[in-house]
């Protein structure tokens, strides 16, 4: 029975080698033609500031709490070939571009010459940046245990997805849409079944995600076509258009696969915890109705769906918050501001995730009610678990 019970994650194992082992064989077969401004020769390397043999930092005469100036820096590079030689160099501290220094302060520099002369490109956050990391990392295994350890897992397989399979599709010319659809259908696979392994509430939440996060993408394909919005009307159009010139790449409807991919996270979440629900109802009481507990999975759904749909609202609001101020300021009219591409582009993301979230609600709903009632007899144990450890 338990050799049984083991064939699905067995069997998803092997799927799963499989597909890594295509995405390191694309990796390795990519080849694409790098933008016409690509840095060539150009090197990095993390340095350390010694000592500051002059410094005109002062306070900018236009703007109460920014200090513009120059600085000549001694440096001691501490990474490469080059560890432990000592340069000059002057940083530039501006409006925008403010790196002051003081002694002790790790930069990130750059050289085209071997460093017989280099640049400050910018500070030295990887100790912040793993640090945090590290912390999210360990609250989620201390508290998680071995779930949250296997969630990380899927987030890593997601990230790696990402990065290592829909970037090399659309270098290679793959439509950011049919790019996409492997990404989304592997990381829901993986994400639900990595904690939870195999049960009838894991194939509700996958099916729930499968067919959820594809309305998202029909709904913000079908109003871009609509309001006549698609990736070029993006603040990255431009430089989009630039990097593709003598490439394959597709890039057209890239908006709408990042779209898919930021409305994932929240209809999996939203799957998960309706599908639990309803096994869980159905585990207390076996001789419930399915008109009953319809009406509970909907009861629940409504409670997730108030606190999700804001919390989608307001990650989009948060990430455009520079652009809400600066609209505000100019006081845009209603009939400009009402049409504004920058404007209708993020309303797009934000309620095209939001409309399949919420439709996740009855379509979970509906699938688990489905398992949870027609499979009294099948093995399970009444929550969607098999009896057998997965």
């Amino acid at each position: 029975m338990k050799n049984r019970d083991d064939l699905p994650s067995k069997i998803t194992i092997a799927a799963l080698a499989l597909f890594l082992a295509g995405i390191a064989a694309l990796n390795m077969m990519l080849e694409y033609q790098r933008p016409a401004d690509y840095a060539l020769g150009v090197e990095y390397a993390r340095a350390r500031v010694i000592a500051i043999e002059s410094d005109t930092i002062a306070p900018d005469p236009a703007y109460d709490g920014i200090r513009i100036g120059r600085q000549d820096l001694v440096l001691e590079i501490t990474s490469g070939k080059h560890r432990g030689e000592i340069i000059r160099t002057y940083n530039l501290v501006e409006r925008i571009i403010n790196n002051p220094a003081q002694i002790g302060t790790a930069f990130i520099i750059s050289s085209y010459d071997d460093f017989i002369t280099c640049v400050v490109t910018d500070y030295d956050r990887r100790p912040v940046t793993f640090a945090l990391a590290a912390l999210f990392a360990a609250g989620v295994a201390l508290l998680g245990g071995k779930k949250g350890i296997k969630s990380l897992a899927a987030l890593v397989f997601t990230l790696m997805c990402i990065v290592f399979l829909f970037i090399p599709l659309i270098i290679s010319g793959v439509n950011p849409i049919a790019a996409a659809l492997p990404v989304v259908a592997a990381s829901t696979v993986v994400t639900l079944w990595l904690p939870h392994g195999w049960s009838a509430k894991t194939v509700t939440a996958v099916i729930s995600c499968a067919v959820c996060t594809l309305l998202a993408g029909l709904i913000s394909a079908l109003f871009g076509a609509l309001a006549n919005i698609t990736t070029m009307n993006t603040p990255e159009a431009e430089s989009l258009l630039f990097i593709a010139q003598g490439t394959n790449l597709s890039f057209r409807h890239l908006l709408f696969a990042g779209i898919l991919f930021s409305s994932l996270g929240a209809i999996t979440d939203t799957s998960m915890s309706i599908s639990s629900a309803v096994f869980e109802m159905r585990a207390l009481n076996p001789q419930i109705e399915r008109a009953r507990l319809m009406r509970s999975g909907m009861n629940i759904g409504r409670d997730i769906m108030g606190t999700m749909t804001d919390t989608l609202i307001l990650a989009f609001a948060g990430s455009s918050v520079n652009t809400i101020v600066t609209l505000y300021m100019y006081g845009i009219p209603y009939l400009r501001l009402i049409n504004m591409q920058l404007l209708v582009v993020e309303v797009l993301r934000g309620l095209s995730s939001t409309t399949a979230v919420v439709a996740s609600i009855p379509v979970t709903t509906l699938i688990a009610v489905f398992f949870a009632r027609g499979r009294e007899a099948d093995g399970n144990d009444g929550r969607g678990n098999a009896r057998a450890s997965l």
